[in-house]
């Protein structure tokens, strides 16, 4: 008996490896936090992905997904850059932060337990009994952690991942904050126990009043941070320019920097 030649099969799609995805999310958005990439500048896509050891394909979901949270953005015909740094953006973040904070607050008066909000306390009690032995970093992502932990007591997951959103935009202005270590440090830090505590006692308004007052000098200063991180930004980009100047021969055009 003759069997027929099966015709040729579609090649099934393979299983999209989402663990991989997940990590290389996790990388790119940690080298956007600490601004590898410099703000404004075309994200090179071949020489990335080569170094990463990715397809390009997983690498621009990676990127896709970035640019929705606001760390990159996408140009038509261009491809993906790191989302230039503005002072209006920095003022606009801080003020939602105020907002999703605020909201945070008044229901983790209404919603956490007493034992949640002790354990919130008991995290920052213990941060600043070593705070002389933490590096700027360290006291950045623990600032970061107090404000997380705080947020996630209104037992809310939707105002937790927002919030989260923004601390990842306002990381790199924070860490230029705590990095000026000054009186204002230390008395924000010490707010910190005041709103914890007055959460404690579920005296919401003064709670709010200290939690925005805390925040809206940071966003002064935030403001005021950006504008320096703009200086910073376009010192080193004017010197390297000056540097691929100098090594370029007359009539040549300079290369696009590889960002990776």
């Amino acid at each position: 008996m003759r069997i027929a030649s099966p015709r040729a099969s579609k090649k099934l799609p393979t299983v999209r490896d989402e663990s991989s995805v997940e990590r290389l999310y996790y990388e790119l958005r940690d080298r956007a936090m600490r601004y590898d990439f410099k703000p404004g500048s075309r994200i090179n896509e071949k020489g990335l992905s080569e170094e990463l050891g990715v397809a390009r394909a997983t690498l621009r979901e990676a990127l896709n997904r970035l640019s929705s949270e606001g760390l990159f953005e996408f140009v038509l015909n261009k491809g993906f850059f790191r989302k230039a740094i503005s002072v209006d953006e920095v003022f606009d973040l801080y003020q939602v932060r105020i907002a999703l904070e605020r909201r945070a607050v008044h229901l983790a008066v209404l919603r956490a337990s007493d034992a949640d909000i002790a354990a919130v306390k008991a995290y920052w009690v213990g941060v600043m009994q070593r705070a002389q032995d933490l590096s700027t970093g360290d006291l950045v992502l623990a600032d970061e952690e107090f404000h997380r932990r705080l947020v996630a007591l209104s037992k809310n997951k939707e105002l937790v991942s927002f919030a989260e959103m923004v601390t990842r935009r306002i990381h790199v202005a924070r860490h230029i904050d705590i990095e000026q270590l000054s009186a204002w440090n230390l008395k924000a830090f010490d707010a910190h126990i005041n709103v914890i505590d007055l959460v404690a006692h579920r005296r919401t308004e003064e709670a709010l009043q200290v939690l925005t007052e805390h925040i809206d000098v940071s966003l002064k200063r935030a403001v005021e941070i950006a504008k320096e991180m703009v200086s910073r930004f376009f010192l080193v980009d004017a010197s390297t320019s000056l540097r691929a100047a100098d090594a370029t021969p007359q009539g040549g055009a300079v290369l696009e920097a590889n960002t990776a």
